[in-house]
């Protein structure tokens, strides 16, 4: 089932139609947005996390490693975390690293405090995206949050390492967007965004969602940065403003860059697709699934997917353009002490 799983991702590469439909490309400042909507037979029944937590079907817990989350599944449906997702509360704001499909039911059947009641629990992983603080503040329970990882941070996540890489990326945007030291003293990824939150807010405003839309192609100053869709269009409207504020925030990093001038877009993804070369790896999800991780030779795109009954129920990828890189980790000052806790 792995090489099968990488087998189907591969095969969007070669033939993105076949899975895709595009839509008319919207346009706002230096984004444009090509909306998706993913072929019928793509379709995977679930929730995302986020419409699970405002039922009060999930619950995301702390656990004695930065490097993992507990979820307890209380529903009968089957929910989706996506890649990117970030969380806040805890000893440590953080965003979870790979795309978890969890089933109706569960590996796991935990007795509740109340006598008969069963809850489903899984341990995910997670990586920090709040450098200095480790100590509860709003009590032990995790709520996600409206911020989803802009692609530069978001590349670095894409991995089992790079908690380092990961940090050094937020300190990195704190740098070029000239955001002050006392914006976020902890380091906190979820509030150094906030500082663009006004600008960000304008660009979601101004696309305009399509019927069964699952996702979106993303051009900055005319150049592909990246895609993500789902397999579900329900979920693609819950989470659909905060991946476009996430999106937004590497156009307002690029908008005094020179603008590239593309004549038809739909040509321009198809043919940008069609010629990326990638290294695939495979694995077990930790639930439902498998992951599909992918990267071309010269590091600059990176991707993630989740593999489930031959389809693809999360796709992400994107490119790495500026920001922190590996070779300067040495001048990076981390703010707090790097101990056992971390598995870089």
């Amino acid at each position: 089932m792995k090489n099968e799983s990488v087998q189907i991702v591969n095969s969007l590469f070669k033939n993105p139609l076949s899975f895709l439909k595009l839509d008319t490309p919207q346009v706002y400042k230096n984004m444009t947005v090509i909306p998706i909507i993913v072929q019928d037979d793509k379709f995977i029944d679930f929730i995302s996390i986020k419409e699970a937590e405002e039922l009060e079907l999930i619950e995301i817990l702390e656990t004695d490693t930065v490097g993992q989350l507990e979820v307890v599944n209380k529903s009968d449906k089957q929910i989706l975390i996506p890649f990117g997702m970030t969380v806040h509360g805890g000893k440590q704001d953080r965003t979870i690293w790979e795309p978890i499909l969890l089933p109706v039911g569960g590996k796991q059947n935990i007795i509740n405090q109340n006598p008969g009641t069963l809850k489903q629990k899984y341990t995910v992983p997670a990586k920090c995206v709040e450098q200095s603080r480790w100590s509860y503040t709003k009590g032990r329970g995790f709520k996600t949050s409206n911020t989803r990882l802009h692609p530069n941070v978001a590349y670095e996540a894409i991995s089992a390492a790079g908690q380092g890489g990961v940090w050094s990326e937020i300190q990195s945007h704190r740098a070029e967007m000239n955001y002050a030291l006392a914006v976020a003293p902890t380091q906190s990824y979820l509030e150094i965004t906030k500082e663009s939150e006004k600008e960000t807010e304008d660009f979601v405003k101004s696309f305009k969602k399509v019927e069964n839309q699952c996702g979106i192609a993303v051009f900055i100053n005319g150049e592909f940065i990246g895609i993500e869709f789902y397999a579900n269009p329900e979920a693609w409207n819950t989470m659909s403003n905060d991946i476009l504020k996430a999106f937004s925030i590497e156009a307002l990093r690029f908008k005094d860059k020179p603008q590239h001038k593309v004549t038809e877009y739909h040509e321009e993804l198809i043919k940008i697709l069609g010629r990326m070369k990638f290294n695939f790896s495979s694995r077990e999800g930790v639930a439902l699934g498998n992951i599909v991780e992918f990267n071309t030779d010269d590091n600059k795109w990176r991707g993630i997917t989740l593999v489930h009954k031959n389809t693809l129920a999360q796709f992400y990828l994107v490119s790495k353009r500026g920001g922190y890189q590996e070779q300067s980790r040495s001048n990076i000052q981390f703010q707090t002490v790097i101990n056992q806790r971390y598995q870089i």
